[in-house]
């Protein structure tokens, strides 16, 4: 592109300082709102992942269930440090399919142990978490651990997951699902 200078002469040198100074700007606004975003995607760990990831599962399959009008059973395998689902209506090599592609937690991220609504804390095996058709689940307590970093995840049968809590807690089926008695006001419901 020609321009004209102020004198009439013809400018072919390029751009003006004015115009750089914008467009630096411009770039420099763009990144003050992208760094922030992405720099929590590349530094959030792994344990906070795993549990939002089994919260949203949760939460999905509660609402397929109910939708399909179909149980559907979520396997957390310990051991292995993954999870697959199923459902009630599956033949038993369908199920042995769907096992061998159980989806895998990240490095180092473990499932520490789990209590069922008996008050039992498993911590070898598969562990069954059902949600049914009615909208009740298995009510469970999930511990989850990475390195020295634990997360304590709290399934109620009607409401979903009630607690999340940045540590190993202890809590009993008979205290109710989402409270802790030792510990008030650390959890963060959702």
């Amino acid at each position: 592109m020609i321009r004209t200078s102020i004198t009439g002469k013809l400018n072919k040198q390029g751009f003006t300082l004015v115009e750089l100074l914008v467009v630096i700007g411009l770039i420099g606004v763009i990144l003050a709102l992208a760094v922030p975003t992405t720099r929590d995607i590349l530094t959030v760990n792994n344990l906070k992942k795993v549990s939002r990831r089994i919260i949203g599962l949760e939460r999905q399959l509660r609402a397929e269930a109910v939708r399909d009008q179909m149980d559907y059973v979520l396997m957390l395998d310990i051991r292995g440090a993954s999870y697959y689902v199923i459902t009630s209506d599956m033949t038993p090599e369908k199920k042995d399919e769907i096992k061998k592609k159980a989806i895998k937690f990240p490095a180092g991220v473990a499932v520490l142990d789990v209590i069922n609504q008996k008050d039992e804390k498993i911590s070898e095996g598969v562990v069954k978490i059902t949600f049914g058709r009615n909208n009740v689940c298995s009510p469970v307590i999930i511990h989850l651990g990475e390195n020295e970093d634990r997360m304590t995840l709290v399934v109620n049968p009607f409401l979903g997951v009630a607690a999340v809590y940045d540590q190993y807690v202890e809590i009993s089926p008979d205290d109710g699902f989402g409270r802790d008695t030792a510990k008030r006001g650390e959890s963060s419901a959702l």
